[in-house]
Order: structure tokens, then C-alpha cells, then sequence
């Protein structure tokens, strides 16, 4: 999923967004409920938020035949992203960029945020396994997560939604990113994670992952259907 705004969503919402934004061109509220998986007025729900988030553009059918024509949602102009990024930018520039202990700061922030996704995610999936949350946690944020388990777990990320102002202040950005990671994951598991290693190649970043000793990691297999 893409656009910074993905950041503030939970899971099914972002993903009806993300939905939306694969299907290219306006589309009815059934077509959509039908492509994310959910019942329509859980769809309709999740589309006024993100029409009110002003994310989404409500729109109605033009038609000559006979009949009521049909409500359509499509992706709100792309600017609005511009503006909130511009205006994260700020933030990280002129409040945390002061601080000495700025990255155990951003590190800890991450992890509140990652926890508060943590219990939507537990909710939806009660029984999910640490790294398929992780996974599914990175997805409704706008990355298309890439897991690795040999030789050594790795979580390759891409795209960056935050590139722009990561690239200007990583020990922030990518600090936040660490902590958010932990906090999916959560305590009373095998998983951690240690370190993000920021642009790999020129669109991936690298999350090395580490095992508790006494865990029992899956199979190359595993990760696969993750």
C-alpha cells in the first residue's frame, strides 16, 4: 500500500484503501466489499471514514438508462499526501531533531504505536503467529514486506512511504520503524527485532530479525505461505 496517510490506518481500512487505489478507477460499494473480503456495511463504514479522512472521493454513477444510479468511491487527489509529509517533515526536523537521546526516544514512540496496531491486529486474528502479524502490521502501513528466514531472518521492506524524510533523518524515522516492530510483535514471543538497516539496495530496507534461543523457527517453507 502507498502514501504516507496508510500510516494512521488500521488494518482493514487501510486495506480497502489499498483495494481501491489496485482497482485504478471509480467503483460501487459492492465491487470493493467484494475485493477486500467483507460484508458491505462493514465496507460502507470503512469508506466514509476514509471519504471524511478526505482519503477517499465519493461520487455518483453517471447514467442515461433507467434506474438509481450507483454511489462510486474513488482515491482522493494524490496533494494530500504531499501535505502531510511536508508537514511530518517538520515534526522530525524541529522537535525530535533536538533532542540528544532523539533515537531512544523515536525507538520507544514506535513502540507504543506498534502496540496500539498490535491489539487491532490480535483482535482480527486471535491465534496469528508473531511473524505473520508482523507481516500483515508492515502491509497496512504501505510496505510489501519480504520475509527471509535463511541464512539469517531478515524482513526486506519496500517501498518506504517515509523515504522522503527518512533519507534527511534516519536515526528518527528509522528508529520509529524499530520500535513499531517490536511493539507488533510483543512480548511472550520468540521474535525480535534488532536493527533496521536503511536502504540495502536504492528501494529496500533491511529489518534483521533474531530468534529467543529456546524458539523454534519455522521453515523456509513456513515463510513462504506467511
Amino acid at each position: 500500500m502507498k502514501g504516507t496517510h496508510a500510516s494512521r490506518l488500521g488494518p482493514t481500512r487501510a486495506e480497502v484503501l489499498d483495494r481501491l487505489r489496485k482497482l485504478g478507477t471509480a467503483a460501487p460499494l459492492d465491487e470493493i466489499a467484494d475485493a477486500v473480503g467483507i460484508h458491505q456495511n462493514t465496507a460502507r463504514f470503512h469508506l466514509d471514514a476514509l471519504v471524511a479522512a478526505g482519503l477517499v472521493v465519493r461520487d455518483t454513477e453517471h447514467r442515461d438508462a433507467p434506474g438509481r444510479p450507483k454511489v462510486l468511491y474513488r482515491i482522493a487527489p494524490a496533494s494530500r499526501d504531499t501535505t502531510f509529509e511536508n508537514f511530518a517533515e517538520v515534526m522530525v526536523r524541529h522537535f525530535a531533531g533536538r533532542l540528544e537521546d532523539r533515537a531512544e526516544r523515536s525507538v520507544d514512540a514506535g513502540l507504543a504505536w506498534g502496540e496500539s496496531l498490535r491489539t487491532e491486529l490480535v483482535q482480527l486474528a486471535p491465534d496469528q503467529a508473531p511473524l505473520d502479524r508482523l507481516l500483515q502490521g508492515m502491509t497496512s502501513l504501505g510496505y510489501e514486506p519480504e520475509l527471509v528466514l535463511e541464512p539469517a531472518p531478515v524482513l526486506n521492506l519496500r517501498p518506504c512511504p517515509y523515504a522522503t524524510i527518512a533519507s534527511q533523518d534516519p536515526d528518527v524515522v528509522c528508529q520509529i520503524h524499530l520500535g513499531l516492530m517490536r511493539g507488533i510483535l510483543g512480548p511472550d514471543q520468540p521474535w525480535d527485532a534488532v536493527t533496521v538497516q536503511p536502504w540495502v539496495t536504492p528501494n529496500v530496507c533491511r529489518v534483521l530479525l533474531a530468534a529467543h534461543p529456546d524458539a523454534s523457527v519455522p521453515s523456509v517453507g513456513d515463510a513462504a505461505d506467511a
